[in-house]
């Protein structure tokens, strides 16, 4: 079974208050908020413990946290964080909010997609779990009509594919990624 997690920075919160599991017969994935560098330090140890396969990470993180993170790594564990071509960082550096964030993973064993959200004062996440690109589209599309501000994706869309998102979405919100943009 793949064991996958999405962690987002969110002020005031932590994997007891603002999480969620999502499981199939082929994946076990874990959508949390950490609100401090410290916190997600524990938690990545403690997932990596528990045999995770992989953790994206928000926007908010970067190269430096991803290998600050890596070397406390015992197993075999990928991470990666968001990140946004050119011209989508452009557009979400000009967003005055930030707080509703919608996020799509395309993971093994969905095959309708499914709808989970997270709400605090800080921060409300809606995820959508897909089963491909063309559904991930339809998703990305479904995000911008109930009005978030910005999306990010899991490390499954490379620049191709997230710009086939950002495409399908006409640019309206701002699209990262945590897959390879090069």
């Amino acid at each position: 079974m793949f064991k996958y997690a999405f962690i987002e920075n969110v002020p005031g919160s932590s994997p007891e208050t603002y999480s969620f599991v999502y499981e199939n017969d082929e994946s076990y994935s874990l959508v949390t908020g950490t609100s401090s560098f410290e916190m997600t330090e524990e938690l990545a140890k403690k997932l990596d413990q528990e045999g995770y396969d992989l953790i994206d990470l928000c926007g908010d993180f970067d190269d430096e946290a991803v290998a600050k993170l890596s070397k406390s790594f015992t197993g075999e564990m990928g991470i990666t964080h968001a990140d946004y071509l050119p011209d989508e960082l452009v557009k979400i550096e000009a967003l005055d909010s930030l707080k509703e964030y919608g996020i799509v993973i395309v993971m093994d064993g969905v095959e309708v997609t499914q709808k989970f959200s997270l709400k605090s004062e800080e921060c409300n996440t809606y995820v959508r779990f897909t089963k491909d690109l063309d559904a991930a589209k339809a998703a990305a599309k479904e995000l911008v009509s109930l009005g978030v501000d910005f999306i990010e994706l899991c490390s499954y869309f490379d620049k191709e594919k997230t710009q086939a998102v950002i495409g399908a979405i006409e640019g309206k919100v701002p699209v990262g990624s945590c897959g390879d943009l090069a």
